[in-house]
């Protein structure tokens, strides 16, 4: 008899058939078949994903009110005016990160203590007073804008 003849068998965990080791999926760990055969994992595994969204979409609490869901005018237009007025602080809190982030790479960007919207003006004469500070009194400089 030869090699490529012999078949082994094995038998489903789930529906008790002996099935060739082709209607199992192989374990990459141990390369050996799984418990179950192709047909039930499948089965199984969908049973389990439908039992599983409904779980989560029955046990879930809303810790939070839904403005579509309110019919109060009046506390709808004030969750509506609390979510604009949280996405306008949101998006000031990244633009000034990304501000202070551009900042970072001038050699005296710590010691500076104004708000990001200097003028120009204000910077050169701040620049100014710190060169004067460090170095004495000199002739007045011209700065490049």
């Amino acid at each position: 008899m030869k090699n490529s003849e012999v078949q082994t068998l094995f038998v489903c965990g789930c529906c008790k058939r002996s099935l060739p080791a082709s209607a199992f999926y192989i374990n990459k760990k141990t390369g050996l078949p799984g418990n179950y055969c192709k047909e039930c994992r499948k089965t199984v595994s969908r049973n389990h994903r439908k039992n599983e969204k409904r779980s989560l979409a029955c046990d879930r609490e809303i810790n939070y009110p839904v403005i579509t869901s309110t019919e109060d005018p009046t506390l709808r237009r004030e969750l509506i005016l609390h979510a604009l007025e949280t996405v306008a602080a949101s998006i000031e809190r990244k633009r000034r990160k990304v501000r202070e982030s551009e900042f970072e790479y001038e050699p005296d960007a710590e010691s500076r203590s104004g708000s990001a919207f200097e003028s120009g003006s204000e910077l050169k004469s701040e620049l100014e007073l710190q060169l004067q500070s460090k170095s004495g009194p000199k002739p007045e400089l011209e700065l490049a804008d």
